[in-house]
């Protein structure tokens, strides 16, 4: 199968496709003796293990530091190396008990970026940030983490659980709504596609319309810099769909957002590709 990068992560037309490959098989589960062969062990009441004690509960949190909304506006913006490189060491600072809601963004933030690059890079970051934000409870936190950790799961070829993931991010109460909707335009397109010798090939053209669906509530969800990728993500399906009067629409509103919004010319690269691959003659760039 073939993944497609979509607008956070595109240089040119040609990179919307790389590989991907299967998502493991779980193992199966030890068989289990019958009564018939197993030898009952008698227990010594010294030796069972006592229960694990319960984590301790959170004290009050601090503040965001200013510099978790400065690192997510530049995530958006497209600066991804130094985003994540700049989230890691913010992270490594993080390690009070006050400082757990800060902690768990700072990872979210990094994996997100991390990502972008070598997806790889944010394993780690993306799975404590979810740990971290299921120990803090805290809905807003936790739907960011877990957006970062569906994001994570796409990018290294598990668009399913990736999917999974993302829906999850969804049900909880957040700010991040808009950025789980933009992943999981993604993961719908990557499983559009056959696997083998018909990776190519749209096998499955219902997920088009899913991941369209997604990228537009991306749109609707928000403003800014997170509307400009869903509008770019809704321009590749266009794009696979054969439907050329709505590549140069959406290439169009992605270029006018990505200006306003200060994006960086790495991520500006991306509508006028658009645009060019759909012969959109009216496509202008905007000052």
């Amino acid at each position: 199968m073939t993944t497609r990068l979509l607008p956070l992560n595109t240089l040119t037309a040609a990179t919307l496709l790389v590989a991907l490959t299967f998502v493991p098989a779980c193992k199966k589960a030890a068989p289990t003796e019958t009564p018939d062969t197993a030898v009952a062990e008698p227990v010594d009441a010294d030796d069972e293990q006592p229960d694990e004690p319960d984590q301790a509960a959170l004290p009050a949190q601090d503040p965001d530091p200013a510099e978790i909304a400065a690192l997510y506006d530049r995530y958006l913006k497209g600066d991804y190396e130094a985003v994540a490189q700049e989230a890691e060491a913010l992270s490594a600072g993080l390690t009070a008990d006050t400082q757990v809601r800060a902690l768990a963004l700072a990872l979210a933030i990094q994996a997100l970026a991390a990502v972008q690059g070598v997806p790889e890079d944010g394993h780690a970051a993306a799975e404590q940030a979810v740990s971290a934000a299921d120990r803090l409870g805290d809905p807003e936190v936790q739907q960011l983490a877990y957006t970062a950790h569906g994001a994570y799961l796409v990018r290294v070829h598990e668009a399913e659980r990736g999917q999974g993931e993302l829906e999850t991010a969804l049900g909880f109460a957040g700010p991040y709504l808009a950025l789980a909707n933009l992943m999981l335009g993604e993961a719908h397109l990557n499983q559009a596609f056959g696997l083998g010798d018909e990776d190519m090939k749209i096998m499955n053209p219902g997920r088009l319309d899913d991941s369209r669906t997604a990228y537009q509530a991306a749109v609707d969800a928000s403003d800014g810099l997170v509307q400009a990728h869903a509008h770019g993500g809704l321009a590749v399906v266009a794009k696979y769909k054969n439907d050329k009067p709505a590549i140069c629409v959406h290439a169009q509103q992605a270029e006018d957002i990505y200006v306003a919004g200060g994006a960086v010319d790495y991520v500006r690269e991306i509508p006028s590709m658009l645009a060019k691959d759909g012969r959109c003659k009216d496509f202008k760039k905007a000052k």
